[in-house]
């Protein structure tokens, strides 16, 4: 059966559980579901997977029963149902930091203290590096390995950086590694950070220069949409970090450091009091 931790999407999870299910057993129909959940129509599964209607707490429970998932796997899909049909702004933040929490992620958030090496872009790429090879004190081998390449002096310093924050050590048989496999700065606000994101949405440009097209993966999209929309997609590219993170906790086998970039704020905005 799919992961339900892998999932925001609750019509998602139900979608990929039942595939996976139906194809192991060629009696688990709509109908069948719709029968032992007491729903009023064999096509209400179905309804419910496309989103014509909403799954109560009572259906919730029924589902989860019969696709037999456990009691914590029960309590989150309970998450996912609440936070689908969340009616305002607050209560999807409420429902998805619950959501976050209940993953158990293990993806421990930097210290405001240690936030400052966020300054240098090239001391984050070089933590992340380090991921990727045994570098022991070729410190020119792991800057050029940067885009744009970094000196192995400088690369020595920043690494002196990352030992004196904790973030990185060298082991007894001389190979730098990271102290956490994934760091994230939170919800956390600095110069620093403020800095780091202005100096990434700068290589962001330069990186257009630098890669072909099967090497990054960059898209616009300019929409007119309402302020409640506006939150809604602010939520979902706020899951897509938690995901982001997730995979790449999970990702045993790296061979690049990535840059992802998310961008969502108004180009225009209505006079208020203005006529639709």
């Amino acid at each position: 059966m799919p992961e339900i931790f892998t999932f925001t999407d609750y019509r998602k999870y139900l979608s990929d559980a039942w595939t996976e299910r139906k194809a192991r057993d060629a009696k688990f129909s709509h109908r069948f579901i719709a029968l032992r959940a007491g729903f009023a129509s064999s096509g209400f599964f179905s309804k419910i997977l496309s989103g014509d209607v909403n799954l109560t707490p009572t259906g919730a429970l029924k589902l989860a029963e019969i696709f037999r998932l456990s009691n914590r796997e029960t309590r989150y899909f309970e998450l996912l149902v609440l936070y689908d049909q969340a009616k305002s702004h607050e209560e999807r933040m409420l429902f998805l930091d619950r959501i976050v929490a209940s993953r158990n992620l293990g993806v421990p958030e930097l210290e405001t203290s240690k936030t400052a090496f966020c300054r240098d872009w090239r001391a984050v790429a070089l933590l992340q590096a380090l991921d990727l090879i045994e570098h022991r004190d070729d410190h020119a081998q792991l800057g050029g390995m940067l885009t744009p390449k970094v000196d192995g002096a400088e690369v020595g310093r920043i690494l002196a950086l990352l030992d004196e924050l904790g973030l990185a050590r060298k082991g007894d048989d001389g190979i730098w590694r990271k102290t956490q496999a994934t760091l994230t700065t939170g919800d956390a606000e600095s110069e620093a950070i403020d800095l780091f994101r202005q100096t990434t949405m700068e290589l962001g440009i330069e990186s257009m220069d630098r890669w072909t097209r099967e090497d990054l993966s960059i898209s616009t999209l300019t929409l007119s949409v309402s302020k409640q929309t506006f939150e809604r997609l602010r939520d979902k590219l706020r899951c897509l970090r938690r995901e982001a993170l997730d995979m790449a906790s999970s990702d045993d086998l790296p061979d690049r450091v990535i840059q992802v970039n998310f961008q969502l704020f108004p180009l225009a905005l209505r006079p208020e009091g203005g006529e639709s």
